[in-house]
């Protein structure tokens, strides 16, 4: 059986509705939620990652380029957004939570092998801001599992702008990753 595992990422209330709102976040909710059900109907573990600040976040490097206080912890912008929450609320498992306080997190790779039972052989990504958050995981994991195919669903992400989708996908299929 192949070792198959799907990632959420930062798929929280600032991205969707918040502080960083983003409209075409919002049209994604139905289907991760059921690329969600699939994974685990198939007995295959889920990670959602959450984009984790505290309140010296603008002090940052990264708080200065993006000087918008976000996803703070504790607060409800920091929760998963919609019905996803109920992963959140009700830890179940299969499933799991990574917090990360930058774009990409260093212990995602942890997070995998240990849900996975080593090496997975495809990991799928959805999820936001596909230009910051998505690409940099990919990356990140796919510096970690060099034999490991690594899907980013096209149809489950959203950028703050088309043309920032688009031309992430772009970067992602040009460095050899699968587009679906």
């Amino acid at each position: 059986m192949e070792k198959d595992i799907l990632i959420v990422i930062d798929y929280q209330v600032d991205f969707v509705s918040g502080a960083l709102a983003n409209p075409a976040a919002e049209t994604l909710e139905a289907g991760i939620e059921a690329r969600v059900r699939e994974y685990r109907q198939a007995d295959k573990p889920v990670i959602f990652t959450k984009d984790t600040h505290l309140e010296e976040y603008l002090n940052t490097r990264e708080g200065k380029f993006l000087p918008v206080p976000h996803c703070v912890r504790g607060t409800e912008g920091w929760g998963l957004y919609g019905s996803l929450s109920d992963y959140e609320e009700h830890v179940q498992d299969g499933v799991m939570i990574v917090e990360k306080a930058t774009f990409g997190s260093p212990a995602l790779p942890a997070a995998v092998r240990l849900m996975c039972g080593g090496d997975p052989d495809r990991i799928e990504l959805c999820g936001v801001v596909t230009d910051i958050c998505v690409v940099s995981n990919a990356i990140l994991l796919h510096s970690e599992f060099l034999n490991t195919e690594i899907a980013v669903n096209s149809a489950l992400c959203a950028a703050m702008t088309p043309e920032g989708h688009e031309r992430a996908l772009t970067l992602l299929a040009g460095m050899g990753y699968t587009i679906v």
